[in-house]
């Protein structure tokens, strides 16, 4: 492996370019995509349809108690513990954090599977997915929290949520709205009001803060920061959606207050010299994507957004179609492995560069180079089960901190569902 990686490195280092794919016919990508949403139906699905971000790689159950001895303690507790903050054990939290984000990619996925296809098997697919992130919708409805985007941690209400589960849940909803039955528009419709409501009524701010802060230090942390359209991105789909679902004049009027807000900042990413990490995705890719075709007012934003974000993050990418986990690049040295902090300082890769291509099918439209399509396709081809991680050593002389090692040992739905988002996008816009 350590050859294979370090060849990239070299070819990065004197220019960005793509990553050759692994050579695989459409057909092939067919029978991949068919393989690997066997895998979401038959191993990781839960009660109620939900998508848990992690499952054991060995036999698919979820981790246990056992699995997490002697792991890492993770940042965002702030050095308290999960029984202080109201949490269930790691093992529990870990395994579900992403559940909402993994149902809605799933949603997304399944929506423009039934696009391209018409299959009604598909579209019983997309109902009973839909049918999960109404579950989770309806725990915090029975909390007396209408549009609460709880975090399910065992299936169950947490006091827990962000802004990254909203968006992508949101992004799940913007595919099925329009092939939704109608019974299932209606609650969609109920669903995406009352997010809306809750991220107005709380100024965008947790309620109940997040992990070891507390609503008030969110509060006070955001009055000193700007608001820009890093963050106005995150909500303005669950906004529109309201707004579709609804004809509220209260949602058209807030997402012109969010816009004004944001002002004339940028979403511009830097392209010659930077630092960035693989864990993210590149969310100014997809939700970019989608908002030029809802504003094309800030279409020069948009367009900004989605090719300097592209550039910069194909940088990183390896030849087996992960990303490290963190990395920097200047155009005269080429592209460095960096170690992360959040991974025991040290360095190792990700697979969650499948979201980037989920972002790159999203964004490709858009652009007449099919450039960001054929990044999507190398990583389809060279990504697969083995992948899949959140976190993977960068090589064999580089291991991860053994803390660490058992989130090199779960398969991370949030690579496995924004793979399958990607390759149904695609088809169905005819790039494979």
């Amino acid at each position: 492996m350590r050859g294979l990686l370090l060849s990239c490195w070299i070819a990065l280092s004197i220019s960005p370019a793509i990553v050759h794919g692994a050579g695989l016919t459409d057909e092939q990508l067919a029978a991949k995509a068919a393989r690997l949403q066997s895998l979401v139906e038959e191993k990781l699905l839960q009660h109620h349809g939900l998508v848990p971000m992690f499952v054991r790689a060995s036999d698919y159950q979820l981790p246990t108690a056992d699995d997490y001895q002697g792991a890492y303690r993770h940042r965002h507790l702030r050095g308290k513990t999960e029984a202080e903050l109201g949490l269930p054990p790691m093992h529990v939290w870990r395994a579900w954090e992403n559940t909402a984000a993994d149902t809605g990619y799933y949603l997304y996925a399944m929506s423009h599977k039934y696009r391209a296809t018409g299959d009604p098997a598909t579209l019983a697919i997309c109902r009973r997915t839909f049918g999960g992130l109404k579950y989770i919708y309806t725990l915090a409805v029975e909390q007396g929290e209408p549009g609460f985007l709880t975090k399910p941690y065992g299936g169950v209400y947490s006091n827990q949520t962000s802004g990254d589960q909203l968006q992508c849940v949101a992004w799940g909803l913007t595919a099925y709205r329009p092939i939704a039955p109608p019974e299932d528009l209606a609650d969609l419709d109920r669903m995406t009001r009352d997010f809306a409501l809750h991220q107005m009524d709380t100024d965008y701010t947790n309620l109940h803060g997040y992990f070891g802060r507390s609503r008030q230090d969110l509060v006070e942390a955001n009055a000193k920061r700007q608001w820009g359209w890093y963050r106005s991105i995150i909500f303005l789909p669950a906004l529109y959606l309201a707004w579709d679902g609804t004809g509220d004049d209260r949602f058209a009027e807030e997402i012109e207050r969010l816009n004004a807000k944001a002002g004339d900042s940028n979403l511009r990413a830097r392209t010659d010299r930077f630092r960035t990490h693989g864990f993210g995705g590149k969310r100014e890719l997809y939700l970019s994507s989608y908002l030029m075709a809802r504003d094309p007012a800030h279409h020069k934003l948009w367009r900004e957004a989605m090719l300097t974000h592209y550039r910069q993050a194909r940088t990183g990418l390896l030849d087996d179609g992960t990303w490290p986990t963190a990395w920097s690049y200047d155009s005269e040295r080429g592209m460095q492995v960096e170690p992360m902090p959040s991974v025991g300082g040290g360095v190792g890769r990700t697979g969650r560069s499948a979201v980037f291509a989920m972002g790159c099918v999203s964004a490709q439209r858009w652009f007449d180079d099919p450039a960001m399509q054929h990044s999507a396709r190398s990583i389809l081809e060279r990504l697969d089960e083995p992948t899949f991680r959140f976190v993977l050593p960068l090589d064999e002389e580089h291991p991860l901190p053994p803390e660490w090692v058992i989130e090199s040992e779960l398969l991370d739905a949030d690579c496995l569902t924004a793979w399958l988002a990607a390759y149904w996008e695609g088809h169905y816009r005819g790039y494979w």
